[in-house]
């Protein structure tokens, strides 16, 4: 009797160690998901208005989605951990026809911060 009572608390200990908030706080248990193509800083700042569409490819690659009607490429960046968003960008181009009309996102003000990081850590 005393065997299976300590076997049935061994068993309840054990699995109540298995619960989603322990669990989630394991670091090897969820992997990070990217999604996206990470965008280097030289190359999001080297875009500017007037570029072509192969020019932008040329520098940055196709965006993941390229929409047949709209005129416009949105790059999505994102790094996910355990169901929470660790890291975003985006950085949308817009072109009338072939040509670049206007660059926004906040992958530029990132790119930004790092080639400031860069250049100052260079002095």
């Amino acid at each position: 009797m005393m065997r299976f009572a300590t076997l049935l608390l061994a068993s309840v200990l054990t699995l109540s160690a298995c619960t989603p908030t322990l669990v989630e706080k394991l670091p090897y248990y969820k992997l990070s998901v990217v999604q996206g193509s990470p965008l280097e800083a030289e190359h999001i700042l080297a875009l500017y208005t007037g570029m072509t569409r192969q020019q932008v490819i040329m520098e940055i690659g196709t965006p993941l989605l390229n929409p047949s009607f709209r005129d416009q490429w949105t790059y999505v960046y994102e790094i996910v951990r355990g169901n929470k968003v660790k890291e975003s960008r985006s950085l949308t181009i817009h072109f009338n026809g072939d040509i670049v009309t206007h660059i926004e996102g906040d992958a530029l003000d990132y790119a930004r911060e790092q080639l400031n990081l860069k250049n100052s850590e260079k002095k």
